[in-house]
């Protein structure tokens, strides 16, 4: 039997230090809604990151992480709404057709900033949005080159997918996601070169009681009070994220996949497994 899909909603009441605001855009289809986050200018030669959002989640909520990918490395990060207006982000075939309207447009899109190619299409997506992914992914082989999941949600039952893939996720259950059938699962549902980057178990008190200080909800802007939980991210979480994504992308792509080569030097406490580690 299924788990019951998790509400999550990022609220207005906390607010986040992060790094400065990259350049975006927005745009609307008739399928899709979508922030492309970028350096302005771009590479010519793009490195193209598309992250399904979250249950209840919309466009705007990952502009932290988007910035810290965009202005260190260049990489572009294409928040993708595969059923804007929906509570549900489950869905692979809808995000499999936003996920071609991007690929389709994405250079028409950001024509005039610097981006002229795309190097590589690494597809994911957070909780719900990164279960589409794994499904859209597992039936459609050709549709990217790496994935790039955070905390996927529900995985259990999901579709084997093919590496290079990294997933973040952590010790702890949080949102009534849990740790076992999240990143984890993901990592195990995959083939070929994997990283799972897990967060370590680690509260602390808060407004809100006895609380983790890194949870599912970690990689939004702002927090999912349904979760009970105030504690703030900082913006190491998503500077290390951006440092890992990097490290991923030139391990995959254009140096030697190894463990030590997509080691980072992390503020967050992690472990990282890679390949035929056990988590």
């Amino acid at each position: 039997m299924r788990k019951v899909v998790p509400f999550f909603i990022c609220m207005s009441l906390i607010l986040v230090v992060s790094n400065a605001q990259a350049a975006y855009m927005d745009k609307t289809t008739g399928i899709g809604q979508y922030r492309i986050i970028y350096k302005n200018p771009s590479p010519a030669s793009c490195e193209v990151f598309i992250m399904g959002v979250g249950t209840a989640m919309s466009r705007t909520d990952y502009d932290y992480l988007g910035n810290a990918m965009a202005n260190t490395y260049g990489y572009v990060l294409v928040v993708m709404d595969h059923n804007p207006g929906g509570m549900v982000k489950t869905d692979d075939t809808k995000y499999r057709n936003c996920a071609l309207e991007v690929q389709s447009n994405i250079l028409t899109w950001m024509s005039g900033t610097g981006c002229t190619s795309v190097a590589h299409w690494i597809m994911g997506g957070h909780s719900a949005g990164g279960q589409a992914a794994q499904n859209a992914i597992s039936a459609d082989a050709g549709l990217a080159d790496g994935i790039f999941s955070i905390d996927p949600y529900n995985i259990e039952g999901a579709g084997i997918v093919n590496g290079p893939a990294i997933y973040w996720g952590f010790n702890v259950t949080t949102c009534f996601v849990e740790k076992t059938d999240a990143a984890e699962a993901a990592y195990y549902y995959t083939d070929g070169p994997r990283a799972f980057y897990r967060v370590n178990k680690v509260y602390g008190w808060t407004i809100c009681g006895y609380a983790p200080k890194y949870f599912h909800c970690s990689f939004c802007d702002l927090h999912c009070p349904g979760c009970t939980n105030c504690v703030t991210t900082p913006s190491y979480f998503f500077n290390d994220i951006a440092k890992s994504v990097n490290k991923f992308i030139t391990a995959a792509f254009y140096g030697t996949w190894s463990k030590a080569n997509l080691t980072i030097s992390s503020t967050t406490p992690l472990v990282l497994y890679v390949d035929s580690d056990a988590p």
